[in-house]
């Protein structure tokens, strides 16, 4: 063979490693079951643990004990317990008792079963819908196997918004009450994040996703909006003393901890003065825009540890999945499968003998994305794992925990449920197990979650004054007779075969076909002027079949009288760019966000700049940005004669 045939015939770079931190997480926790109830030392635990082992007498002791606490605490964040010694005795042995690992298994009867399948269909945004798919699989895993027949879940759909609003979420629902936190935070007008020492008292909505904290730096109470915050919330450690006045001050707000004197709005003077102060300067130059990628945060360790374990636990349990399935389950990047895919592989223990014992990944995973990309997820094989020793495979086999975004979906749902349709326990058909199912459920959560689950539907329904009304019509099958006013100001009497009930976050839409527009349609309800029920009037066969479509996010039609324009949103508001279907962006280095997009009104775009301010300029058209400017000054001006 010559040179020639060697390169051509030679394995690509490896480009892509495990995750060693969440490598030796699983191979502690796997080396600790695998001995039993005797358990191991600290001594047989350095020797055994594989990736401990291999950093051989090059780590200090301080250093290795930092990293053994380090991965005990991921552990233990996933519900995996390790007793800690009363003394520092070098002959303790840390133990895992099996009996105690993972979820206790929940008996459920078949209208609880049926539960579980309803839940899923309230959730319209993917990633949300695949951790209500692993909570669900986690307490039964028979459960996806639940048919419902021609039944349906009802007329809501449910959604928190982005991806990003859904995680601040999760976040404060793992932090305890008047916990210390920091975080990054751009306060509207700013031009960049300033840091944020806050004792977390509560959080709730009003338009949009709050924090309720007392801030210490200021001595007072202050509101945060989620969609502001930069990075993650985190506990301060040490957490910082607090002086007598700051303590008197916090028991004075903490009893007002709520959005109740909380209105949101600005003085609309100075959103004027923001408006001109935006616009007033000469455009831009328009930056160089790409193509708009989900911008996902790094998952921090825990979540890491977390997700693998899972991960593991599915494959072990299911003997066979396809990595097309891995995919959409968690609701990750082919790169990031690759990761965790590799991390499993590589953990192991040398048990008592010199040669170590590792996970039986099959069919290996290559070590290059493009091959993996390529081969190993276009040939999609069943996925299967063989362990070392049985008896931990049994174990490791178990689902280990509700995921706490899983969790946190799973007690919305349900909680939406009991809210939205009026169910009691009392109740006769499947309604009742709804309640039955939360009591169970209630049972097995990380702490705080079921708290966080009743703020967040709480504070949807502060948002939805017709919802009943609106799921009364879907339900019944029959029109409805609005009064809407569109984004540019215009108002239509319209009729509406109503199919679907959006709740986005904050915001809700009815969905259903316009008799008006002759096409399906989305009406933000804080737009409808006036509501009449149409009882006698049924939906026609077109409102038939978009009712059984699967419900997608709202997106305003584009006909052939849209215009196209470039957008900036200030670092405060840049979580809005999303709603407003970004076909090409920049992220700039402040954090605020510059979107090429598509509007059907030119007095839509202008009265939507009104309202935020110097939050969002027009870079382009020039001659819209002109008259915004103007329209802004003949606003003020009017503003300021009728005060004086």
């Amino acid at each position: 063979m010559t040179e020639k045939d060697r390169a051509g015939t030679a394995e690509p770079p490896q480009d892509v490693f495990a995750d060693y931190g969440v490598a030796r997480a699983f191979s502690l926790a796997a080396s600790i079951l695998d001995a039993g109830s005797g358990g191991l030392t600290k001594t047989e635990i350095r020797d055994r643990v594989e990736h401990y082992r291999s950093l051989g007498a090059d780590q200090s002791e301080d250093a290795w004990e930092r990293l053994f606490s380090r991965d005990k605490e991921h552990l233990r964040s996933c519900g995996i317990a390790i007793a800690e010694p009363a003394s520092d005795r070098e002959d303790h042995r840390y133990r895992i008792d099996p009996s105690d690992y993972g979820l206790p298994t929940l008996q459920l009867d078949d209208a609880e079963m049926l539960v579980l399948a309803r839940a899923s269909q309230l959730w319209a945004g993917s990633r949300t819908r695949s951790w209500l798919e692993q909570a669900s699989w986690a307490l039964a895993p028979a459960a996806g196997e639940t048919s419902l027949g021609g039944d349906s879940a009802g007329a809501l759909s449910f959604n928190l918004g982005s991806d990003e609003e859904f995680d601040r979420l999760t976040e404060l629902a793992a932090l305890d009450h008047r916990q210390v936190i920091g975080f990054d935070y751009t306060a509207r007008g700013a031009a960049e994040p300033a840091r944020r020492r806050v004792v977390l008292l509560n959080y709730a909505a009003r338009g949009h996703w709050y924090l309720i904290g007392h801030d210490l730096d200021r001595n007072a109470r202050r509101v945060f909006r989620l969609d502001r915050v930069h990075g993650p919330l985190t506990a301060l450690r040490p957490e910082p003393a607090l002086t007598e006045e700051q303590r008197r001050a916090l028991s004075e707000t903490e009893a007002d901890a709520t959005l109740e004197d909380f209105s949101g709005a600005e003085d609309p003077a100075d959103v004027l003065r923001g408006v001109i102060e935006a616009h007033g300067a000469p455009a831009p130059v328009v930056p160089r825009l790409a193509a708009p990628a989900p911008a996902r945060q790094a998952d921090p360790a825990q979540r890491k540890v977390e997700r693998v374990f899972s991960m593991a636990a599915y494959l072990l349990a299911a003997e066979g999945v396809r990595p097309s399935e891995l995919l959409r389950r968690h609701q990750i990047s082919p790169k990031q499968l690759l990761k965790d895919l590799l991390s499993i592989q590589q953990s192991g223990s040398f048990g008592a003998g010199q040669y170590g014992e590792f996970i039986d990944v099959h069919p290996a995973p290559p070590l290059n994305l493009q091959t993996f990309i390529q081969d190993y997820l276009v040939a999609d094989e069943p996925i299967t794992l063989a362990m070392p020793s049985a008896r931990t495979g049994d174990v490791l086999a178990r689902p280990l925990t509700l995921t706490k975004p899983g969790a946190l979906s799973l007690l919305i749902a349900l909680n939406t449920m009991i809210s939205e349709a009026g169910v009691g326990a009392e109740a006769g058909d499947w309604r009742g197990a709804v309640v039955t199912l939360r009591q169970k459920v209630t049972t097995v959560l990380p702490p705080g979650l079921h708290q966080a689950a009743l703020q967040v539907v709480a504070g949807a329904q502060t948002q939805t004054h017709d919802a009943a009304a609106l799921r009364e019509a879907v339900q019944g099958g029959y029109c409805l007779e609005i009064l809407y006013e569109d984004a540019a100001g215009a108002t239509t009497r319209r009729v509406v075969e109503p199919t679907q009930i959006y709740m986005d976050g904050p915001r809700t839409y009815l969905q259903g076909w316009c008799r008006l527009s002759r096409g399906p349609r989305n009406f933000l309800g804080s737009r409808i002027l006036e509501l009449t029920a149409l009882p006698r009037e049924p939906i026609s066969e077109e409102g038939r079949r978009l009712a059984e479509l699967p419900t997608e996010p709202p997106r305003p039609p584009q006909s052939s009288g849209a215009f196209d324009v470039v957008l900036r949103f200030s670092p405060a508001a840049a979580a809005l760019a999303d709603r407003y279907c970004p076909q090409r962006q920049r992220v700039h280095a402040d954090g605020a966000r510059t979107i090429s997009t598509w509007f059907q009104s030119r007095e839509a775009l202008i009265r939507l700049c009104l309202q935020h301010g110097g939050d969002l300029s027009v870079l382009a058209p020039v001659e819209i940005r002109h008259e915004i400017l103007e329209r802004a000054r003949t606003e003020l001006s009017a503003r300021a004669g009728s005060v004086a």
